[in-house]
């Protein structure tokens, strides 16, 4: 016979079986990922006299991509998770996420608009702890980037002036490759830099997607920066290199399990439809001379943004000092990255650069460029990733690219040391221990040593100039080398050329290159 505690207790188990019932997961969707999914624990807590919330606990595995059939020594990745779970309205939820790091994820209602949890709803390692307010939620390891996304800013980039789009081929899966290429078509092509950029070959890699749509943003934009960007420089642009893995929801693989990021130096068996993509287009722009500038876009998990450099002893030391020079102007112009971030490697053939060293040597500098997922500066306590910040930094990479390259405009004029008049008192130095523009700098023998430079013409207006101040080519060199700084303010009228006299501060100072900031593009 039934007591009544009895039947209580049966309403309740029978009550929290029901909802639990209700908690589906799915990952049916562009870039969707979940290896296995556990309940642990189901029980309803008591919060007041007459308030109570079901706590449900579940273990959930991240999914490994595919056993890399061509090297198999590389184990298998599982950081990707993009996962929905309905029926979580008011519910106590616990999820332990293993295999992949749980460093505050992100989470959204409606699959576009992401949301990265709380500290205090991350507090333990691989854990997240959140009472849901409405039925339906996404939970992904940081905002999507999915393949829908791309083809809906593909289709909105391609209709714009200056603006070429092309398939250039087709995945494994037989999804398309393409290509944008950028460029102010009434300019002349022969003094223009060529620079092609690359991301995603690594699908969980979402953050250097958004990096990249926020550089394409500002190359193909209306603006004065981004007029003169077209103007100066031909961009060929591959925004996902690995569509197959993003859509399919992997994690440094294709569908088939390859890790394409190193499958540069395979034989042709063995390389895969999306490299031999990359390489027929590569060869076919390369055909008449090289890439001034190629950068490979991703993301990594140590909380920093960073450049992989090369080092000299893998390269040149003159290769050494044009990587720390671009690796530099980015430090200049971005709070997100300090000379202690840089990454260091030997060039090796089986990655894109080194397949790019091997056939252009010094004349053309190919480097990846990583972001990270969590936050910057290794400081927890600073700014968070975001895909605000994100496009901040799009812009900063930019303008590196500009200052390197030396797309000098109407608004950013750079001026070469070698411009300079009546230099006495200083020597020409073309050592590669230091970082520079162009192919020396100057170093004065005394203090008080004199050196005259004149700009081209002008627009009216106020300008800020700086000069370079040079500095080792070390793998970590004081904040106050290889940066700007500023001299002086000058007002311009009537269109004239500046011309001003640089005195060293002391015997040995170095002086490059500097530069006229028109005051409204600062």
């Amino acid at each position: 016979m039934f007591t009544k505690r009895t039947l209580t207790l049966l309403l309740a188990i029978f009550g929290s079986s029901f909802l639990f019932s209700q908690i589906r997961f799915s990952t049916s969707f562009d870039s969707g990922s979940i290896g296995s999914y556990k309940l642990m624990d189901s029980v309803w807590v008591k919060r007041g006299v007459k308030d109570s919330i079901l706590t449900l606990s579940y273990e959930i595995d991240s999914r490994f991509d595919p056993i890399n059939p061509i090297d198999t020594a590389l184990r298998p990745s599982a950081r990707w998770y993009h996962f929905k779970m309905e029926g979580v309205k008011d519910k106590q939820l616990f999820l332990t996420i293993r295999n992949s790091e749980v460093i505050r994820p992100f989470y959204s209602y409606d699959g576009v608009n992401y949301t990265r949890f709380e500290s205090v709803e991350n507090i333990y390692k691989g854990s997240i702890n959140k009472i849901f307010t409405r039925d339906t939620v996404y939970i992904s390891h940081f905002v999507p980037y999915p393949y829908s996304r791309n083809r809906d800013k593909i289709d909105q980039w391609r209709v714009m002036p200056d603006v070429k789009h092309e398939v250039i081929g087709t995945s494994y899966l037989g999804l398309p490759i393409e290509m944008l290429t950028i460029t102010d078509e009434s300019a002349n092509d022969a003094k223009k830099k060529k620079i092609w950029i690359h991301g995603r070959s690594h699908p969980s890699e979402s953050p250097a997607s958004w990096h990249l749509e926020g550089m394409v943003d500002i190359i193909t934009s209306d603006t004065p920066f981004g007029k003169e960007l077209r103007k100066n420089a031909i961009f060929y642009i591959v925004p996902f290199i690995n569509p197959d893995g993003v859509i399919g929801g992997f994690s440094r693989s294709s569908s088939t399990g390859v890790n394409i990021e190193v499958n540069w130096d395979r034989p042709d068996s063995l390389t895969m439809p999306e490299i031999k993509v990359l390489k027929k287009s590569l060869e076919r722009v390369t055909s008449e001379a090289p890439l001034d500038l190629l950068l490979n876009m991703h993301s990594q998990i140590s909380s920093s943004v960073t450049y992989w450099i090369h080092t000299a002893e893998s390269t040149t030391e003159r290769f050494l000092k044009e990587q720390l020079l671009l690796s530099s102007l980015t430090i200049n112009y971005s709070p997100y990255y300090r000379p202690v971030d840089q990454s260091f490697s030997a060039v090796a053939p089986r990655y894109f650069e080194g397949w790019i060293w091997d056939k252009f040597k010094e004349r053309s500098v190919a480097i990846t460029f990583e972001t990270p997922y969590t936050f910057y500066n290794q400081n927890r306590d600073g700014a968070w990733v975001s895909t605000e910040n994100l496009r901040e930094l799009a812009n900063s990479s930019l303008l590196a690219i500009s200052d390197m390259m030396n797309l000098s405009s109407e608004t950013r004029i750079l001026i070469d040391n070698e411009s300079g008049k009546g230099q006495r008192n200083w020597r020409v130095s073309i050592d590669p221990k230091n970082v520079f523009f162009g192919d020396s700098f100057y170093v004065s023998q005394k203090k008080g040593a004199r050196v005259k430079i004149v700009s081209p013409k002008l627009e009216d207006g106020e300008y800020t100039l700086y000069r370079w101040v040079v500095g080792p080519a070390d793998e970590i060199f004081p904040e106050d080398r290889n940066i700007w700084t500023k001299i002086e303010k000058i007002k311009v009228k009537g269109g004239k050329k500046v011309r001003f006299v640089y005195r060293s501060l002391e015997e040995g100072e170095k002086i490059d290159s500097f530069m006229l900031v028109k005051q409204s593009n600062q």
